[in-house]
Protein backbone atom coordinates (compact mmCIF):
# COMPACT_ATOMS: atom_id res chain seq x y z
CA UNK A 1 0.00 0.00 0.00
CA UNK A 2 1.24 3.35 -0.96
CA UNK A 3 0.69 6.26 2.40
CA UNK A 4 2.53 9.23 2.58
CA UNK A 5 4.35 10.12 6.36
CA UNK A 6 1.99 12.25 7.87
CA UNK A 7 4.03 15.60 9.05
CA UNK A 8 2.91 14.70 13.00
CA UNK A 9 4.89 11.39 13.10
CA UNK A 10 1.35 9.68 14.00
CA UNK A 11 -0.20 7.19 11.25
CA UNK A 12 -3.58 6.94 10.50
CA UNK A 13 -4.37 3.43 11.76
CA UNK A 14 -7.02 3.56 8.75
CA UNK A 15 -7.52 4.79 5.20
CA UNK A 16 -10.53 6.41 6.22
CA UNK A 17 -8.52 8.86 8.79
CA UNK A 18 -6.61 10.52 6.48
CA UNK A 19 -7.37 14.31 6.02
CA UNK A 20 -8.27 15.28 2.33
CA UNK A 21 -5.85 16.97 0.31
CA UNK A 22 -5.88 20.77 0.73
CA UNK A 23 -5.00 22.87 -2.37
CA UNK A 24 -4.46 26.27 -2.15
CA UNK A 25 -5.15 29.09 -4.75
CA UNK A 26 -2.24 29.98 -6.74
CA UNK A 27 -1.84 33.69 -6.59
CA UNK A 28 0.05 35.93 -9.38
CA UNK A 29 0.90 39.06 -7.47
CA UNK A 30 4.84 39.48 -6.97
CA UNK A 31 5.71 38.87 -3.11
CA UNK A 32 7.21 41.98 -1.28
CA UNK A 33 10.76 41.76 0.73
CA UNK A 34 8.28 42.15 3.80
CA UNK A 35 6.42 39.16 2.93
CA UNK A 36 9.28 36.74 1.95
CA UNK A 37 10.46 37.61 5.83
CA UNK A 38 7.08 36.75 7.06
CA UNK A 39 7.12 33.56 5.09
CA UNK A 40 10.14 32.82 6.32
CA UNK A 41 9.60 33.35 9.36
CA UNK A 42 6.44 30.86 9.01
CA UNK A 43 8.21 28.01 7.60
CA UNK A 44 11.09 28.31 10.59
CA UNK A 45 8.01 28.24 12.91
CA UNK A 46 6.57 25.32 11.06
CA UNK A 47 9.89 23.46 11.76
CA UNK A 48 10.21 24.24 15.04
CA UNK A 49 6.83 22.85 15.73
CA UNK A 50 7.65 19.49 14.23
CA UNK A 51 11.09 18.92 16.50
CA UNK A 52 9.04 20.39 19.76
CA UNK A 53 9.17 17.27 22.61
CA UNK A 54 5.36 15.73 22.23
CA UNK A 55 3.21 15.70 25.48
CA UNK A 56 3.99 12.70 27.40
CA UNK A 57 -0.30 11.52 27.18
CA UNK A 58 -2.77 11.70 24.29
CA UNK A 59 -4.59 14.99 24.38
CA UNK A 60 -7.51 13.72 21.82
CA UNK A 61 -10.62 14.33 23.78
CA UNK A 62 -12.19 11.16 21.83
CA UNK A 63 -9.38 8.78 23.10
CA UNK A 64 -9.65 7.04 26.65
CA UNK A 65 -7.87 9.15 29.00
CA UNK A 66 -6.27 8.55 32.41
CA UNK A 67 -8.90 7.69 34.99
CA UNK A 68 -11.21 6.48 32.30
CA UNK A 69 -13.11 3.07 32.73
CA UNK A 70 -12.88 0.86 29.54
CA UNK A 71 -15.93 -1.11 28.45
CA UNK A 72 -15.14 -4.27 28.07
CA UNK A 73 -14.51 -5.95 24.53
CA UNK A 74 -13.19 -8.89 23.12
CA UNK A 75 -10.56 -9.80 21.37
CA UNK A 76 -9.94 -12.51 18.93
CA UNK A 77 -7.53 -15.31 20.32
CA UNK A 78 -4.12 -15.57 18.58
CA UNK A 79 -3.35 -18.80 16.77
CA UNK A 80 -0.25 -19.27 18.52
CA UNK A 81 0.58 -21.45 21.25
CA UNK A 82 2.66 -19.84 22.79
CA UNK A 83 0.85 -16.65 22.97
CA UNK A 84 -1.88 -18.68 24.27
CA UNK A 85 0.58 -19.74 27.25
CA UNK A 86 2.03 -16.23 27.90
CA UNK A 87 -1.64 -14.57 28.14
CA UNK A 88 -2.21 -17.58 30.52
CA UNK A 89 -6.05 -17.84 28.08
CA UNK A 90 -7.75 -21.29 26.89
CA UNK A 91 -8.42 -21.96 23.25
CA UNK A 92 -11.72 -20.63 22.59
CA UNK A 93 -12.04 -17.72 19.95
CA UNK A 94 -12.15 -14.85 21.39
CA UNK A 95 -11.30 -13.50 25.32
CA UNK A 96 -11.49 -10.45 27.01
CA UNK A 97 -8.37 -8.39 29.01
CA UNK A 98 -9.65 -9.60 32.56
CA UNK A 99 -9.21 -13.60 31.22
CA UNK A 100 -5.11 -12.32 31.01
CA UNK A 101 -2.82 -13.81 33.78
CA UNK A 102 -1.52 -10.83 34.98
CA UNK A 103 -2.12 -7.39 36.98
CA UNK A 104 -1.25 -4.72 34.60
CA UNK A 105 -1.92 -4.80 30.53
CA UNK A 106 0.48 -2.60 28.11
CA UNK A 107 -1.43 -2.80 24.75
CA UNK A 108 -0.61 -1.21 22.17
CA UNK A 109 -2.47 -0.17 19.07
CA UNK A 110 -0.43 -0.45 15.92
CA UNK A 111 -0.88 -0.40 11.90
CA UNK A 112 0.35 -3.11 9.66
CA UNK A 113 1.78 -0.29 7.48
CA UNK A 114 2.37 2.32 10.24
CA UNK A 115 6.09 3.76 9.60
CA UNK A 116 5.98 4.61 13.63
CA UNK A 117 5.15 1.78 14.70
CA UNK A 118 8.36 -0.27 13.12
CA UNK A 119 10.36 2.48 14.57
CA UNK A 120 8.65 1.71 17.58
CA UNK A 121 8.75 -2.16 17.53
CA UNK A 122 12.80 -2.61 18.35
CA UNK A 123 12.46 -0.57 21.75
CA UNK A 124 9.21 -2.40 22.49
CA UNK A 125 10.83 -5.33 21.73
CA UNK A 126 13.20 -4.42 24.39
CA UNK A 127 11.15 -3.22 26.76
CA UNK A 128 9.37 -6.90 26.73
CA UNK A 129 12.55 -8.59 27.15
CA UNK A 130 13.72 -6.55 30.39
CA UNK A 131 9.97 -7.36 32.13
CA UNK A 132 10.51 -10.81 31.33
CA UNK A 133 13.51 -10.75 32.71
CA UNK A 134 12.39 -8.90 35.98
CA UNK A 135 11.17 -11.35 38.73
CA UNK A 136 8.37 -9.29 39.88
CA UNK A 137 7.26 -7.66 36.64
CA UNK A 138 6.92 -10.45 34.98
CA UNK A 139 4.30 -12.55 36.26
CA UNK A 140 2.03 -9.12 36.81
CA UNK A 141 2.90 -7.31 33.34
CA UNK A 142 1.34 -8.48 29.79
CA UNK A 143 2.29 -6.99 26.97
CA UNK A 144 0.26 -7.20 23.38
CA UNK A 145 -0.40 -5.12 20.31
CA UNK A 146 -3.88 -4.90 18.48
CA UNK A 147 -3.05 -4.43 14.89
CA UNK A 148 -6.49 -2.27 13.50
CA UNK A 149 -7.28 -3.60 10.19
CA UNK A 150 -4.36 -6.03 9.90
CA UNK A 151 -5.00 -9.72 8.44
CA UNK A 152 -3.44 -12.98 9.42
CA UNK A 153 -1.24 -12.82 6.61
CA UNK A 154 -0.59 -9.17 7.05
CA UNK A 155 0.09 -9.83 11.05
CA UNK A 156 2.60 -12.87 10.24
CA UNK A 157 5.09 -10.73 8.70
CA UNK A 158 5.07 -7.95 10.69
CA UNK A 159 5.81 -10.74 13.43
CA UNK A 160 8.16 -12.16 11.59
CA UNK A 161 9.95 -8.98 9.98
CA UNK A 162 10.48 -7.41 13.51
CA UNK A 163 10.42 -10.18 15.01
CA UNK A 164 7.78 -8.75 17.86
CA UNK A 165 7.89 -11.57 20.86
CA UNK A 166 4.88 -10.80 22.31
CA UNK A 167 1.14 -11.45 21.18
CA UNK A 168 -0.04 -9.40 18.04
CA UNK A 169 -4.33 -9.35 18.14
CA UNK A 170 -6.18 -9.48 14.73
CA UNK A 171 -8.98 -6.81 14.59
CA UNK A 172 -9.50 -6.97 11.03
CA UNK A 173 -12.66 -5.18 10.66
CA UNK A 174 -11.75 -1.62 12.59
CA UNK A 175 -14.11 -2.95 16.11
CA UNK A 176 -11.61 -2.17 18.92
CA UNK A 177 -10.28 0.81 17.07
CA UNK A 178 -13.51 1.99 16.77
CA UNK A 179 -13.95 1.35 20.60
CA UNK A 180 -10.96 3.21 21.32
CA UNK A 181 -12.36 6.68 19.67
CA UNK A 182 -9.89 5.40 16.22
CA UNK A 183 -6.52 7.00 17.39
CA UNK A 184 -4.11 7.51 15.10
CA UNK A 185 -0.96 4.75 15.65
CA UNK A 186 0.53 3.62 17.70
CA UNK A 187 -1.66 4.07 21.09
CA UNK A 188 -0.24 2.75 23.91
CA UNK A 189 -2.54 2.40 27.14
CA UNK A 190 -1.17 0.97 30.27
CA UNK A 191 -4.88 -0.53 31.97
CA UNK A 192 -5.16 -2.54 35.03
CA UNK A 193 -7.53 -5.54 35.32
CA UNK A 194 -10.61 -3.48 35.90
CA UNK A 195 -10.35 -1.67 32.90
CA UNK A 196 -9.32 1.74 34.13
CA UNK A 197 -6.81 3.23 32.18
CA UNK A 198 -3.21 4.44 34.11
CA UNK A 199 -1.53 5.71 31.35
CA UNK A 200 -1.97 6.57 27.10
CA UNK A 201 0.11 7.61 24.96
CA UNK A 202 0.08 8.74 20.83
CA UNK A 203 3.23 8.43 19.07
CA UNK A 204 6.34 6.74 19.69
CA UNK A 205 7.69 6.51 23.06
CA UNK A 206 11.46 7.57 22.42
CA UNK A 207 12.20 7.15 26.26
CA UNK A 208 11.93 3.86 27.28
CA UNK A 209 13.90 4.04 30.70
CA UNK A 210 11.32 6.40 31.81
CA UNK A 211 8.09 4.50 30.37
CA UNK A 212 9.82 1.07 32.27
CA UNK A 213 10.14 2.86 35.43
CA UNK A 214 6.57 4.21 35.10
CA UNK A 215 5.21 0.34 34.29
CA UNK A 216 7.33 -0.47 37.50
CA UNK A 217 5.93 2.28 39.63
CA UNK A 218 2.51 1.32 38.67
CA UNK A 219 2.81 -2.79 39.76
CA UNK A 220 1.44 -3.24 43.07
Amino acid sequence: MNRKRKPSGIWPASPALREPAVRFPVRSKTVRAGGGKNLVGLILLAGLLLVLPRPLEATDKSLPFVGSVLPRFQMETPPDEADKKYLGIGKGGRFTLPQVQGQIFLVEIIGVYCPQCHRQAPGFNRLFQRIQKDPRLGPKVKMLAIAAGGSATELGYVKQEFPIPFPIIKDAQYEIHKLLGEPRTPFTLLIDRKGKVLFTHLGVIEDMESFFNKIAALVP
